[in-house]
């Protein structure tokens, strides 16, 4: 259980960290294309159920990992909410 506690978090940012290059790239290519454009997507859907994910699964682990599950699922959520367009 100590290994899960030192390791998941590493691993964690590690993919929310590449996740949030690649968006980069990809938003840098279609931002010079239109300067002023509304972006409908996902993201305050996937923020709330991230935010849901993350409290299920820092409680599962136990009540002290709740104030870390849930901002990691809330982040999570974001990132793979702002993925998707509508």
């Amino acid at each position: 259980m100590q290994i899960i506690k030192i390791v998941l978090p590493v691993i964690l940012v590690s993919l929310v960290a590449i996740f949030t290059i690649i968006i980069t790239k990809k938003k840098s290519k279609s931002h010079s294309q239109k300067e002023n454009y509304k972006e409908d997507n996902y993201m305050s859907e996937g923020m709330s159920i991230g935010m849901c994910l993350g409290t299920a699964i820092g409680i599962s682990l136990g009540k002290d990992n709740l104030a870390i599950g849930m901002p990691l699922g809330m982040l999570l959520g974001t990132v793979i909410g702002m993925m998707y367009k509508k």
